[in-house]
């Protein structure tokens, strides 16, 4: 037998061709001719979405989120071939390069067939169709959307100046060189003549195709979220993938426009790539001990690369340093550097800098400044190089933020930047007091929380980022980039407890310069600075995090009612006093204007505590956070001999008690319930005794917990409530809101049920990426982080949790003076 002979390939009966090409390619006879070969279903995906295919062919605008949209519906109808077992056909008008890695990613039987046409013959084809016309520049933009495909799409790339029948014989042979040549007459462009083949049912849209973990170096997509790391400098943060791209950056603070939007986009809404040639490198990342300094170290071929990515603290301007280090042999390297302000849609003047060590880019109030020794050019409205690294080597690229109206900022010297930085960051690790079993967990998510500590004026944000989606492809994106009041007393005392006094000071200043007012216009969120106007809106022309729209900015539910932030707030002031972090008397006349408004409103419905957008309820939650507002305020009164009318107080607040645990109790199924008269549990609920409203030995909590672990567990893990009951006003589905499983193992720690508590904490540790960061929930299905990230309440509950497994926690803290009462 010849060993010369190639062996041949079997064409998989379900391979899907998405045949791609401008208007005038021939896409339509093409994959006519090749469903009618092949005996598989046909689809025109520019029929899936008229609206959007109007706009591509019309002179309107068409944002990227139109294209999302029609993505997941030509996603949605491919899963349905496959799901059918069937091959298939579909044809997509100038699909870019980042859409056709959307579609083919996680689907190893997806081809892309790209028609590749010289302009003068798409124009003449275009011309000879009677029934076509075609608004001047419309063309421009379909050649401008459809990108050349890179070598790693694995493209089957064909020359539309052949002969139809040697083009589909060529594609043929492509897929399968032994398939018998069935060489039927090629259709004319008719739809009357395609093939009669079965109908494809789409299935639900998967924008987020499950497929085992890798990480591209060239993908224009953003990674799945947990392949992030997080610098940052206390002003700003960055994320940072494991590709070596920074996605995310809001410059000059956390709340400001981004710079780079890749994360809710691609490349072309903002992104700096650093990254070897070599596509296939061995990729592993770790912070330097006790810092926020991120190393990710890229093995290739020819030799071995540090990328160390990290942001000074403390400067005149923000800025983010990169150092290219090499470790062995010589390693080429490569930069691409997209600068987008405004949330992507706003590309800069960029200039050379006088002493040609870098350049400059301007856009309206902004500049920043790139300096490196590497040579930089410009292309395609972005800056790119080329490098080598040797062993011993560093290369350093410094980007510096600064206002277009002053000077250039300053050169920074890298080298001596990264040892302030350690020497920052080690110094503020050094001084955690926990010496638990966890200590190197609860170090990591303390620096975290220091990271999203804006130090200007001390406020704590949520995470940095916005709209990153609590379900793949959904609608529930929010702006998470303020200060919430909700995290307020736990934030307070798990600083504290774990020897970080002068930040819970600052925090505590922070609540109290904030919510000084009117105690009606007390709001649940606030900005970095205390800002009160956080007024949300759309951004249209960023897809989202893989084609989950809208992406928000500002946060709407900063106008809601929510009760339950008079009893955060009124709690932290009250822990406040206990831990000696202000004078006593500090904040006592606030807090009595806030105790009387509440008397008036706490029996009113609200949004309650996830900020639900489908009307107002007697949440139970909410009324719990009243009465702990009531019964801090009388113990502060009992305690300091406060003026105020004592008496009155603990009648309401024996009145509140009563009243919740009379209708927020089923007494059938003994369990609270989410609000009054529903059957609907809620997780929130497992706070009951870590605030103090009830012990946790009560039979009613045990009860709680016991009807929780049954109706609201997800593979071990707790969801918020049952999404589909209609309680929000929207769409149903999301991940486990990972802080419920942390009040679960406090609670199982109250009931002494020490094994299990320590257990599912186990299990939550288990659930951080690999450099210990966590995001606001996780998809236990697709074993996928969910929302914004890195997100503080959850790193905050990480903290808690684990000094509470110590016995020195805050559930220990709060729940001090619970007493069953009926």
């Amino acid at each position: 037998m010849p060993t010369d002979v190639a062996p041949m390939r079997r064409l998989d009966p379900r391979s899907i061709l998405i045949v791609v090409g401008v208007s005038g390619s021939g896409k339509t006879t093409i994959a006519t001719a090749l469903a009618q070969r092949l005996g598989w279903p046909l689809q025109e995906g520019d029929e899936l979405d008229p609206p959007a295919f109007a706009k591509l062919h019309s002179a309107r605008p068409l944002y990227a989120r139109d294209q999302w949209s029609w993505l997941a519906k030509v996603g949605s109808w491919i899963d349905g071939c496959r799901q059918l077992g069937t091959g298939g056909v579909i044809t997509c008008s100038a699909l870019k390069r980042s859409y056709r890695d959307f579609l083919t990613r996680g689907r190893p039987q997806v081809r892309v067939v790209y028609l590749r046409g010289e302009r003068p013959l798409i124009e003449e084809r275009l011309a000879a169709r009677k029934e076509h016309t075609m608004l001047p520049g419309i063309l421009d933009r379909h050649f401008a959307i459809l990108e050349e495909p890179d070598a790693d799409e694995d493209p089957i790339v064909v020359d539309v100046s052949r002969p139809i029948e040697e083009v589909v014989a060529g594609i043929l042979r492509e897929l399968a060189p032994q398939m018998p040549e069935n060489r039927d007459a090629v259709v004319a462009r008719d739809s009357t003549e395609r093939p009669a083949v079965r109908d494809v049912k789409p299935c639900a849209p998967q924008p987020y195709p499950e497929t085992a973990r890798r990480t591209s170096l060239r993908s224009d997509l953003p990674l799945e979220i947990e392949d992030y790391a997080l610098i940052g400098d206390c002003t700003t943060a960055a994320l940072v993938g494991r590709n070596g791209s920074i996605d995310w950056l809001c410059w000059p603070r956390f709340d400001s426009n981004a710079l780079f939007a890749a994360l809710l986009g691609t490349s072309e809404h903002g992104r700096w790539r650093i990254f070897p040639a070599d596509p296939t490198p061995r990729i592993s990342r770790a912070y330097h001990d006790d810092t926020l300094v991120l190393e990710t170290v890229f093995d290739t071929a020819d030799g071995q690369v540090a990328l160390i990515d990290f942001m000074p603290i403390g400067g005149a301007t923000s800025s983010v340093i990169r150092l290219v280090k090499g470790l062995r042999g010589k390693v080429a390297m490569q930069t691409h550097l997209a600068l987008r302000f405004d949330y992507g849609t706003t590309v800069p003047w960029v200039t050379q800098l006088p002493d040609g060590s870098g350049l400059s880019a301007v856009a309206g109030a902004n500049q920043v400044v790139l300096r490196t020794p590497v040579p930089l050019q410009g292309k395609d409205f972005a800056t790119v190089a080329e490098f080598d690294v040797g062993e011993g080597e560093c290369v350093p690229f410094v980007l510096t933020h600064g206002a277009s109206h002053l000077p250039t900022p300053p050169a920074i010297d890298a080298s001596a930047g990264l040892q302030e930085t350690e020497s920052f960051w080690r110094g503020w690790s050094s001084r955690c007091s926990h010496a638990g079993p966890w200590n190197d967990s609860v170090k990591r998510s303390l620096l975290t929380l220091k990271a999203l500590t804006y130090a200007e004026t001390g406020g704590i944000i949520a995470a940095p980022t916005t709209s990153l989606p609590e379900q793949l492809g959904g609608e529930r994106n929010w702006d998470y980039r303020y200060c919430w009041l909700r995290d307020a007393t736990f934030t307070l005392m798990a600083l504290v407890t774990a020897g970080y006094r002068d930040e819970a000071q600052a925090w505590g200043q922070w609540l109290r310069r904030t919510v000084a007012g009117s105690p009606h216009q007390l709001q649940i969120m606030y900005g970095l600075s205390g800002e009160r106007q956080l007024i949300e809106w759309e951004v249209p022309w960023l897809p989202g995090y893989r084609g989950a729209a809208p992406v928000r900015v500002g946060n709407a539910a900063s106008a809601q009612l929510q009760l339950d932030v008079y009893g955060e707030l009124i709690d932290a002031i009250y822990q406040g006093r206990t831990l000696g972090l202000a004078p006593i008397g500090s904040g006592w006349a606030l807090q009595r204007k806030l105790v009387e408004h509440l008397e008036q409103i706490w029996e009113q419905p609200d949004e309650g505590i996830w900020e639900v957008r489908g009307g107002r309820r007697q949440f139970t939650f909410s009324k719990i956070m009243a009465w702990v507002a009531m019964d801090r305020t009388v113990r502060d009164a009992e305690r300091f001999n406060f003026e105020g009318p004592l008496e009155a107080w603990r009648k309401v607040r024996d009145r509140m008690h009563a009243m919740i645990c009379g209708l927020g109790f089923d007494s059938e199924r003994n369990t609270f319930t989410q609000s009054f008269g529903s059957s609907e549990l809620d997780a929130s609920l497992l706070l009951i005794p870590l605030v103090g409203f009830l012990p946790a030995n009560d039979p009613r909590v045990r009860g709680t917990v016991a009807a929780i672990e049954q109706e609201l567990m997800i593979d071990g893990l707790v969801l918020r409530y049952r999404s589909k009951t209609d309680i929000d006003g929207l769409p149903a589905g999301e991940g486990v809101f990972l802080p419920c499983s942390f009040w679960l193992a406090n609670n199982y720690k109250l009931q002494h049920r020490d094994a299990e508590a320590c257990a599912l904490f186990e299990r939550l540790l288990s659930l951080r990426n690999d450099i210990g960061l966590l995001a606001e929930e996780y998809d236990p299905k697709a074993q996928r982080h969910l929302g914004n990230f890195p997100q503080a309440f959850s790193h905050l509950a990480l903290i808690g949790t684990a000094l509470s497994l110590h016995d020195a926690g805050p559930a220990q803290q709060r729940g001090k003076g619970a007493k069953a009462a009926s």
